[in-house]
Formats: C-alpha cells, sequence, structure tokens
C-alpha cells in the first residue's frame, strides 16, 4: 500500500534537522580548529596552491544564487492573461532583461498562476452545475 502524501514510513524516524552521530562526530572534531583551518588555507592559497584559492574566493565571493529582478508579470485572471504573461516573459529574456534561468522560474511561476485559475474556473464551473440541480 503506498504512502500518501506528507505520510511518513517511519513516524518515529529521525527528525527534521536533528544531525546523525556521525554528523556531529565530525563537527566536534573540526569545532576548535576552524580557525587554523581558515589560517592555513589562506597561507596555501596565498602561496599559490590553486585549489586553495579557490575554497578561499568560493567562501569570499560565493555565486550568486539570483538576483532581484525588476519586471512586473501581468496580472492573471483568465486563461487568456496566462499567454500575455508568457509572452512578456519570452520578450524580456530576448531582449536581456532577463536571463534565460529568470525566464525559467517566472514562466514555471505563471504556470503555478495557470493552475490555479484552472482549478477556480472549475470550481465555479461544478457550483453552476450544482446550483441547476
Amino acid at each position: 500500500m503506498p504512502f500518501l502524501p506528507g505520510q511518513s514510513g517511519n513516524p518515529a524516524g529521525r527528525k527534521k534537522g536533528v544531525r546523525t552521530r556521525k554528523a556531529a562526530l565530525i563537527e566536534s572534531l573540526f569545532e576548535s580548529e576552524v580557525e587554523a583551518v581558515g589560517k592555513k588555507t589562506l597561507e596555501l592559497a596565498l602561496g599559490g596552491d590553486t585549489a586553495a584559492l579557490k575554497i578561499v574566493v568560493d567562501r569570499l565571493c560565493p555565486a550568486p544564487r539570483g538576483r532581484r529582478i525588476q519586471f512586473r508579470i501581468p496580472s492573471i485572471t483568465g486563461a487568456h492573461d496566462v499567454v500575455r504573461a508568457l509572452n512578456a516573459v519570452m520578450r524580456a529574456v530576448g531582449n536581456g532583461v532577463l536571463t534565460i534561468d529568470e525566464g525559467a522560474a517566472l514562466s514555471a511561476v505563471i504556470e503555478t498562476s495557470a493552475r490555479a485559475v484552472e482549478f477556480a474556473d472549475l470550481a465555479d464551473r461544478v457550483q453552476a452545475l450544482e446550483n441547476r440541480l
């Protein structure tokens, strides 16, 4: 019998956020040495070790995970609005206002909105049918 969404196969299992014994042990081993490891890594990086240099640069200037964008998605209240919103995103990507990844993320938001509009429309139609009966 399959599990229902959100239902654990082991309700008494490990709770979210609780570390395993292995993770806690590893953390405790390095806890007192964090500063020394950091200094040594910086020393190696300054000495020309490219792997250490990459570690230092990744910590100082991490790759951006996203940026705040100035793009207004047209409001979506019906199916025709979905097409209009997707066209606006495609134009913005084509003009370089949005990156391809940003366009894809916004398209996913629009798709979710489209499903919500479709669901609301179906609910209204079912209610209208029930009122006729």
